[in-house]
């Protein structure tokens, strides 16, 4: 080995422990890899191996690479090659080196010795002969392997046996052999191999799973594999020469593979080393072992193929059945797949293929081997269940046999196939089903045979007989009859040739002939009775044609017979020939049409026409027959013809009439320009139709067409030219330029080109072109989402997204799409066209985007597909309808769109309006209410008709609530009046009006108090909260909706008697509810009065606490609770009257008692005890109108046949007449619930409006509606026909009004004429109806703010219902009276009435504004060429005009104090003159300026002095009487009631005569005079009855501080400026310069009276709660400059807290230091660099450490009334405190710094 292996090396291992490293390492350094060569390894363990080339340059080349690795499956083996020290030749190595030198020279010559034994333990010490050790086999058979064990188990044991074996000798291969239960296992030796055998049987392991080992033999044979196409002369001869003599080659053509059996073994060897390749084709070869039947393939063991398809016939009506009868092929599929087959049967010839699940097989090899033999045999028995009978037949009887036995086998599992060729016919199918049906075949068979041996002695005849007439006899069972007399009969009919043909016995033949000859006998006949036009076209055609035509081909038992005198109609009943005329009557039609210009019948066009049309259906009996007669031209034929032809006669008729038709223009000057600057234009025009110039139109004379289509061209003429208008309203232009006005045209013609005209034009007010129209209907919801209803263009529409409804191809060519798309411009349709060839048509509810663009307004168009209505499935298309909503809505956010215009989507595919309105709506709702971050600010649903838009007000006040605004739509620019200049007293609409000293008005009223728009409202309820029991209760719950139910019910499960629950007013007009938990009646045996008498004093107290200013009671106790109604009242008065004696504060202004309208005893009994309680003459003011005098209407005046008052604004008429004459806005018409009631009024209306009318009120009517419904006009002269369901109750009858009236409304119409409802058919008393419908008048128009009616009337046809409505007129008559007025009642005007009912909430006088007014103004219109010239014009006509105008400014203090007599004396003078007033406030000057032509200002100018002169007088005595109110103020006493105050000019008179030291003075009180003695105070009378009076001294009120300087009369707050240096402002500063060192401007004190009581009274409240003075603390507040006057006024408001931070609650928050409330976080500086912050003083009480999100702070303990004043950020040393209740803090200090 030494000799052959002799170059050395040594390899330094990185790792050792790697499996078989040993031989890793051979073929490394054996390959390409390590540019080494043939090399031996020696290695036994240790980081060290000895490498030995047989060649030096293959040692040379691996030192000269530098790296050598070699990859394992988990990282990288890196190895150092190296020479043996004793190789290294070197005289300078130190002793280190040697010694290591020597250490390598002794460890390879151990490995060396190493190896040495090993060899000769391997070779047994023989001769060292290889060739023995060759013959000698290396592999062992492991036998009787148990299935459960692997080849991972294998490999475990062979290693265990071979451990204690050197290293070498442990590398082995096994290869596993599954169908033989054995492995073999080829080691590196012989001795290794006989090692292994003997070792196993001494294995525990391989004894305990019981195996066996053999040594394999040593083979003379090998497999060959992959051989195609090479017989085994050609195999032999190529192994005799590449291994040996070839002793037999045996052939395998299934596997293509051969058996090579040599001679001598050695061949094996030989062959097996090297690569053999036949024909060009590589084959494998491996060695076979006859022991074991295979051979062995090593690693490279090839996988097991699948065996060929095998291919079996199967008879071809067995496989006929196969193939139709799924279950049966499946149970062959199925016997078959356990045989690993698959079978294929789509041929006769079924091929059966093998599956690849075989290959997975344990025993494939053996499964393959026997696989096709298996298949066919198991494919034979499968087939074995199944069975085909043959039948072999006559070529007479095939088809019938066929066809009967078909039939007989219908429901069979079995097959029939025919084979014509051979005349066979079989039938297939389960074996046990075939042999059960064969008797079955047989016996069909021979009927067959039977039949046709009687046709053979058959005859045949025919009998005439009309095919109609013999369709009829068929109806009327003719053929039943004679098959009856003889079954086997057969008859057919011939039509062409009108026989019937009968083959049978001749028997049988003579039967049929006289049964049908009989029935013919006995057939009705009878005149046809139509129109004479129908007859003339029937008896000119075929008569079997018309009859199946016109009755046959309707299921008519009936036929016609012609003649040429008449036609008759033949049945076998009279009942048929009723039908059959009846049918007729209605299938042929006459049709008259009416020519309106009878010359249209001369033109060749229509002789054409007439010809073309009777021409165009061949068929005759649908051939149209046109006759013309006299004016009319008759179309007669079969109905849908007849229309169709009468349509387009009707057509041709209409379009070539002459008419005549206007085209209106803005102004006459346009006409005038085109007829006289511009002919040319219009010469293009009368070469079609004749053109007349009108004053302000162009009429177009012609043929209807041609005017139609001139029309266009005339409205494209119209618009080429320039037209504008010039308003100039400026007093006296008119007359100006009329003085000289022919002069001034012709000047502006020659120097601009244009015609100019002065006109007069109504309105005068300026045009509102490009506006956006107001909203029908505007809501807010509570996350401030504007929610809208629209009459608006989509295309014009200003929003940010518009919604657009598509279809799935996004094809934009119809409806608002094609709209929308014109308006943007081509490229949208090119963006939809790409979205649909991306992603394909859009379903139902999907959406895009596509940009704008075009002219449309916004910025984004969502398409939306919306669904098409299906009755059948109605919700599945709603929830469509709703996704398409949703998915519009999420879009537009999505591209950050916050407002969007969604139109009436799906309403033009079938959807009904309202369902699909109420869709829509619902679904933004319903979006609305989920998405918790909303970001949209407006959501408008928008359409042009007035049906949509009216359906979309209706769903929207569904859904969000009628809470919101409606604005009444015009159609035309609303007219300008100059509003008035004192605001005008309305009509008292209240029972009673008290308003107490105090000044707190208590107003009894009728109404709903659901309805009413108090800040709250008070509710009755149960213990068990349930809001629906109890009318008043239950009407406020339907009005707010099911949310309040839920907000009493988060209070508390159950309440308790005298209980009042506070809670939102949700949907209600009010903000808050009070419910209250009132007893029932006791009859004065308990506390149910006590209890009642405190729900009052609560509910009153509770709303001045809460500050609000108005509350409305119903009358609590007077329904189900059976309290007296008196007692009630005088109740509920004596709590109203004593709360505002005692209160303190005086927030609430009105107390509203609302009894409900139809209960008129309850009415009575408060009005009687408001009149106890107030009688005239006590302190109270009292506003009371008896029953005789409490009507709204004025006084009511009478003409002939009408009674006219007003309410309001509104003029109410009654009176007899037409109604369908009217020309209101609207009639009303009552009706069924359908609306197609066609008795008394609603007849009457509906035949004078049309059938138009008719039929859009029956379509509506079917559709979901409130109960009414608007139509079109059709041929009446209002603009809208309301038609509403007539009632006879008179309770319905007023809400019936009421609700038309309300409709009226919301659409903006301004007058209304109605039937007396109910008093025809429904024979309803006409004093009741009178009374209902003047009610709903009242109640409408009294709860409406902004009506638009002005006239409504009540037309009456019978006239002596007249004196009923006058009497209930008269009845709501007012009664006026006016006042006397002298001196005093002047004087007073210019100061704060006591005796009239104004109210206290107006504390300051209105400033004097002289609107200028709107003067028809001079409107000129210009007509031109070019925009340039009709600028110029306009620019012409300015400067001529402005160069005659002057103006003139009066400033004057008087002009403050004018009296309204003076003010309208004064805005009179712009009325009288042509000039222009307005007047102007500035820097507490008032001015009035005076514009128009010159001599004209100075007129009024004059007018205007003399009136500030006589001001002036006055006006010192109104400064005298205010000073001396200011002073002092007077009362008197009558008797022990309280003091009341004496008015102003008394109070002057007595602080006159105080100051002047007069004894007495004479004064007049409630009539009376009085003599005041004015030391004693004592007031005499003439008859010696005394009063006594008092001076109360203003100037030294103790409620306010004494430092506080004057302040003016009339105002609530001032701010005084505290003076440098004096000791108020040196302590302030010092406060504030604490902490903060900053410059100071100046400090202000705040002076606001009703602040600063507010806080005391809090203060002294809490000192008395806390028991300890310590509550109050100087803090600071730092605050913005515009929030400084809110403050100042108004004081601190919680509700803005958060604005700057909230980290300790909700509520007003106060610093302890200056610094901290300096930062610009709070105090943030104005644009001069000024801050602002305030000093206050806050009430500070008892605190606690805050929360965040608190709104009040919490309880002390566990008492949850008892709460901590105010919180604060820490308890040890706070740095500010917060408040929750406004009155705790007062701005008394405003620091200006910077």
């Amino acid at each position: 080995m030494a000799d052959a292996y002799s170059h050395a090396l040594l390899v330094d291992l990185e790792e050792t422990n790697i499996p078989r490293l040993k031989t890793k390492l051979v073929k490394y350094f054996q390959s390409k890899k390590s540019s080494g060569g043939d090399c031996e390894v020696d290695y036994e363990n240790g980081a060290t191996a000895v490498l030995r080339f047989r060649r030096e340059e293959d040692q040379r080349n691996v030192l000269a690479k530098k790296e050598h690795q070699i990859p394992l499956e988990k990282g990288i083996l890196r190895m150092t090659v190296r020479i043996p020290s004793e190789e290294r030749k070197s005289t300078k190595e130190d002793s280190s080196e040697q010694g290591k030198k020597k250490q390598d020279i002794a460890q390879a010559k151990k490995l060396e010795q190493s190896q040495t034994d090993k060899v000769q333990i391997e070779t047994k010490s023989s001769d060292g002969d290889p060739a023995d050790e060759e013959l000698c086999s290396t592999s062992a058979v492991l036998e009787n392997i148990p299935d459960d064990v692997n080849q991972e188990f294998l490999e475990m044991l062979v290693e265990n046996v071979l451990r204690e074996v050197s290293s070498s000798s442990q590398d082995y291969v096994l290869e596993m052999i599954p169908h033989l239960s054995s492995a073999v296992v080829t080691l590196q030796s012989v001795k290794a191999s006989t090692y292994f055998i003997a070792k196993c049987p001494e294995n525990r392991m391989f004894t305990k799973k019981e195996l066996l080992i053999r040594p394999l033999e040593v083979t003379e044979q090998v497999a060959v594999e992959d051989i195609q196409d090479i017989n085994a002369d050609i195999l032999q001869m190529y192994f005799d020469r590449e291994g040996g003599d070839v002793e037999d080659c045996t052939l395998n053509d299934e596997e293509q593979s051969a058996v090579i059996t040599f001679k001598d073994q050695r061949a094996v060897k030989k062959v097996i080393k090297k690569k053999h390749c036949l024909k060009q084709k590589e084959i494998r070869v491996y060695p076979f072992y006859k022991s074991l039947g295979v051979a062995l393939y090593g690693k490279d063991k090839p996988k097991p193929k699948l065996p060929a398809a095998v291919s079996e016939s199967v008879d071809n009506a067995v496989w006929t059945y196969l193939t139709k009868n799924q279950d049966a092929a499946e149970s062959i599929h199925t016997d078959l797949a356990k045989h690993f087959c698959n079978v294929k049967l789509d041929q006769p010839t079924v091929l059966l293929k093998p599956i690849s699940e075989l290959l997975k097989q344990k025993d494939a090899q053996v499964i393959i081997k026997g696989w096709a033999n298996t298949v066919k045999s198991a494919f034979a028995q499968a087939l074995s269940r199944f069975k085909s009978l043959k039948l072999k037949l006559a070529s007479e009887q095939w088809e019938e046999a066929e066809k009967e036995i078909r039939q007989t086998l219908l429901n069979e599992n079995v097959v029939v196939v025919p084979d014509m060729a051979s005349w066979v016919l079989s039938v297939a199918g389960q074996a046990s089903d075939v042999n059960r049906l064969e008797k079955t075949v047989s016996e069909v068979l021979s009927k067959i045979e039977q039949r046709i041996q009687r046709d053979k002695l058959s005859k045949t005849q025919e009998i005439k007989v009309y095919p109609s007439i013999f369709h009829i006899l068929c109806q009327d069972g003719l053929m039943d009859k004679i098959l009856h007399l003889c079954p086997e009969l057969k008859m057919s009919y011939d039509k062409v040739r009108a026989v019937l043909q009968v083959t049978g016995l001749v028997e049988e033949i003579i039967s049929a002939s006289k049964v049908l000859h009989d029935e013919m006998y006995a057939l009705k006949r009878q005149n046809l009775e139509v129109d004479k036009f129908i007859l003339d076209l029937l008896m000119h055609e075929q008569q079997e044609e018309l009859t199946d035509a016109l009755l046959t081909s309707s299921g008519i038992n009936a036929a016609l017979e012609t003649c040429s005198y008449s036609v008759q109609l033949v049945a076998i009943s009279n009942k048929d020939l009723m039908k059959a005329q009846e049918h007729l009557s209605k299938m042929l039609l006459s049709q008259y049409i009416n020519v309106e210009d009878i010359g249209v019948l001369e033109k060749p066009e229509w002789q054409h026409l007439v010809s073309h049309l009777e021409k165009a259906n061949t068929e005759s009996w649908r051939r149209a027959q046109i006759q013309t007669i006299s004016q009319q031209v008759v179309v007669s034929g079969h109905k849908d013809n007849v229309l169709n032809v009468s349509s387009e006669l009707d057509d041709f008729l209409t379009q070539n009439a002459s008419v005549e038709e206007a085209i209106s223009v803005q102004s006459s000057v346009i006409t005038e320009y085109l007829h006289i600057l511009n002919p040319s234009l219009l010469k293009q025009l009368e070469d079609k139709v004749k053109v007349t110039f009108k004053k302000e139109a162009i009429l177009l004379s012609g043929s209807r067409a041609a005017v139609k289509e001139s029309k266009i061209l005339a409205q494209k003429l119209v618009s080429s030219v320039y037209f504008d208008k010039l308003k100039l309203s400026m007093p006296g232009v008119k007359k100006f330029f009329q003085s000289k006005e022919a002069m001034y045209a012709n000047s502006l013609k020659n120097e601009t080109g244009c015609l100019v005209q002065l006109v007069d034009e109504a309105g005068g007010g300026q045009d509102h072109y490009g506006q956006v129209q107001k909203p029908v209907y505007q809501v807010q919801t509570s996350d401030g989402v504007e929610v809208a209803v629209c009459k608006a263009d989509m295309c014009s529409y200003p929003i940010q997204a518009v919604v657009n409804s598509a279809t799935s191809d996004l094809k934009l060519d119809s409806g608002l799409a094609k709209a929308i798309s014109k308006a943007a411009g081509p490229q949208m349709q090119d963006e939809c066209d790409h979205v649909v060839s991306s992603r394909g048509n859009l379903k139902p509810g999907d959406c895009v985007v596509t940009e704008a663009g075009g002219q449309l307004h916004c910025k984004k168009v969502i398409h939306t597909v919306g669904p098409a209505f299906d009755s059948a499935n109605p919700k599945k298309k709603e929830a469509q309808l709703r996704r398409a909503v949703r998915e519009s809505l999420r879009l537009s956010e999505m591209t950050g769109c916050v407002s969007v215009a969604i139109p009436a989507i799906s309403k033009n595919q079938g959807f009904p309006l309202m369902l699909c309105t109420t869709t829509i709506i619902h679904a933004v709702k319903e979006h609305l209410d989920e998405m918790s971050d909303n970001t949209f600010k407006k959501i408008h649903f928008v359409d042009s008709d007035d049906n949509v838009v009216k359906a979309m007000e209706t769903a929207v006040r569904q859904e969000f609530g009628n809470q919101g605004v409606s604005y009444p739509q015009q159609s035309s620019s609303p007219k300008v009046t100059r509003p008035p200049l004192v605001k005008p007293v309305a009509s008292n609409p209240y029972l009673c009006h008290i308003k107490t000293k105090e000044g707190l008005e208590i107003l009894l009223t009728k109404g709903n108090i659901e309805a009413v728009k108090t800040d709250v409202i008070v509710n009755t309820i149960a213990e068990d909260l349930d809001l629906s029991k109890g009318a008043v209760s239950k009407a406020i719950l339907i009005a707010a909706g099911s949310k309040l139910q839920k907000l009493v019910d988060s209070q508390n499960p159950s309440g308790i008697l005298g209980e009042v629950i506070v809670t939102g007013g949700c949907k209600l007009k009010s903000k808050s509810v009070f419910h209250t938990i009132a007893p029932s009646w006791d009859n004065g045996q308990g506390t149910a009065e006590k209890i009642l008498r405190g729900i009052f004093k609560d509910c009153l107290a509770l709303a001045e606490d809460t500050r609000v200013a108005s509350i409305s009671f119903p009358a609590i106790g007077t329904g189900n609770l059976a309290f007296p109604k008196d007692l009630v009242a005088s109740l509920i008065l004596d709590q109203i009257f004593e709360f505002s004696n005692q209160r303190q504060t005086n927030h609430l202004k009105r107390v509203y008692i609302v009894l409900y309208p139809g209960d008129t005893k309850t009415i009575q009994e408060f009005t009687d005890e408001f009149t106890k309680k107030c009688p005239s003459g006590s302190g109270a003011l009292l506003s009371r109108t008896l029953p005789q005098s409490t009507g709204p209407f004025s006084k009511v005046v009478s003409v002939s046949g009408m009674h006219e008052t007003k309410i309001g604004n509104v003029t109410v008429q009654v009176a007899t007449g037409d109604i369908t004459k009217e020309t209101t806005d609207v009639i009303v018409n009552s009706s069924n619930d359908k609306f197609t009631l066609k008795s008394g009024v609603s007849k009457a209306i509906l035949e004078a409006a049309g059938q138009a009318v008719e039929q859009e009120s029956k379509n509506l009517g079917c559709e979901p509606n409130p109960g009414m419904i608007m139509t079109k006009p059709g041929n009446l002269q209002c603009k809208k026909i309301l038609h509403l369901v007539g009632q006879t109750d008179p309770v319905k009858i007023k809400k019936a009004v009421k609700d038309a009236l309300q409709m009226c409304a919301n659409n903006s119409h301004t007058s209304v004429s109605f039937p007396a409802i109910g008093t025809g058919q429904g024979n309803a008393q006409a004093k009741l109806v009178a009374d209902s419908m003047l009610d709903a008048m009242i109640d409408m128009l009294s709860q409406s703010t902004s009506c638009t009616l002005t006239k409504i009337r009540i037309i009456i046809f019978q006239q002596n219902m007249l004196n009923d409505f006058y009497s209930s007129m008269k009845q709501r008559e007012s009664t006026d009276q006016k006042d006397k007025v002298g001196f005093w009642t002047n004087i007073g005007n210019k100061v704060k009435s006591l005796f009239v009912g104004e109210s206290t909430d107006k504390t300051k006088e209105e400033e004097f504004v002289i609107v200028p007014p709107q003067v028809a103004p001079a409107c000129f219109h210009i007509c031109s060429d070019s925009q340039a010239n009709t600028d110029a014009a306009k620019k012409w006509i300015t400067d001529l005009v402005s160069q005659e105008q002057s103006s003139a400014v009066i400033t004057d203090s008087a002009i403050l104090n004018l009296s309204p007599s003076d003010r309208k004396r004064i805005s009179d003078i712009q009325d009288n003159m042509p000039v222009s007033l307005r007047t102007e406030f500035k820097d507490e000057k008032a001015s009035i300026i005076i514009e128009g032509f010159s001599r004209d200002v100075l007129r009024a100018s004059r007018e205007i002095d003399d009136t500030l002169r006589k001001v002036k007088d006055e006006q010192e005595l109104m400064k005298n009487l205010e000073q001396a109110s200011d002073k002092a103020d007077w009362q008197y006493r009558q008797g022990g009631l309280p003091f009341k105050s004496f008015d102003k000019e008394t109070n002057y008179l007595l602080e006159q005569a105080m100051e002047k030291s007069q004894p007495q003075v004479k004064v007049t009180i409630q009539g009376k005079d009085y003599n005041v003695d004015i030391s004693s105070g004592v007031a005499t009378d003439s008859q010696g009855q005394v009063l006594q009076t008092r001076r109360i001294d203003k100037l030294k009120g103790g409620d306010i501080p004494d430092d506080w300087e004057f302040m003016p009369p009339n105002t609530t707050c001032v701010t005084v400026a505290v003076q440098t240096g004096t000791p108020e402002h040196t302590k302030v500063l010092n406060l504030f310069r604490a902490t903060c060192n900053r410059t100071v401007s100046k400090i202000e004190r705040v002076q606001n009276p009703g602040l600063w009581k507010s806080l005391q009274i809090k203060k002294e409240e809490m000192e008395v709660r806390n028991g300890h003075q310590n509550n109050e603390r100087l803090l600071f507040h730092g605050t913005a400059e515009n929030t400084v006057p809110i403050i100042n006024d108004r004081g601190f408001n919680r509700s803005y807290a958060g604005k700057n931070a909230a980290c300790y609650g909700n509520g007003s928050y106060f610093a302890v230091q200056a610094s901290y409330s300096s930062s610009d976080t709070y105090s943030r500086p104005n644009q001069k660099g000024e801050k602002f912050m305030y000093l206050c003083r806050v009430l500070t009480g008892d605190f606690t450490v805050g929360q965040a999100n608190m709104i009040a702070p919490p309880s002390k303990g566990s008492n949850p009334n008892e709460m901590y004043d105010s919180v604060v950020d820490q308890m040890g040393t706070p740095s500010m405190f917060v408040i929750f209740h406004d009155t705790q803090a007062y701005p008394e200090y405003l620091i200006t710094f910077k």
